[in-house]
């Protein structure tokens, strides 16, 4: 199975993650899927401004049968 078959998770689901009151966020490129023998993780990189500071943040999410279930945030 090649892992453009699979479904991810949509910019409306990683957006519920992040927002928090004065936040201004910005999706960078494409999110991506990595897989192996043990799992398949969908990375998407959000640019989030802050008080004029801007921080690259992945919001992590791992395949559980055929649900995509929201692991982590990371700082990029």
């Amino acid at each position: 199975m090649s892992l453009t078959s699979f479904s991810k998770p949509s910019d409306t689901d990683v957006l519920n993650k992040l927002i928090q009151k004065d936040e201004i966020i910005t999706f960078v490129g494409e999110g991506s899927v990595h897989q192996n023998m043990k799992e398949t993780v969908y990375v998407r990189t959000v640019k989030v401004k802050v008080n004029k500071e801007e921080i690259l943040k992945n919001v992590i999410y791992i395949k559980k049968g055929i649900t995509w279930l929201f692991n982590r945030i990371d700082i990029a």
